[in-house]
């Protein structure tokens, strides 16, 4: 993100202590940008899962394959 902060840069000793508390702009484009409201710090956040595989998608699609090969009576060893 570009542009001047809004929020006064925190001390080194606070940013390090706590979870960020990101407030997350609009949904527009291949990101958003986002600010964490205990520190001031901004980021941008992908808008689209196709960057990355999520662990849960990976699972899901083990669980479709071995309930596919069960309807269809195949062993899955």
């Amino acid at each position: 993100m570009s542009g001047s902060r809004d929020v006064p840069p925190a001390d080194d000793s606070h940013s390090a202590e706590h979870t960020h508390h990101w407030l997350i702009g609009d949904q527009e484009g291949p990101s958003s940008p986002a600010v964490c409201k205990e520190c001031g710090e901004r980021r941008e956040f992908s808008n689209s899962l196709t960057r990355r595989k999520s662990p849960w998608m990976t699972r899901s699609r083990v669980a479709q394959e071995h309930a596919a090969e069960d309807a269809l009576g195949k062993d899955s060893d």
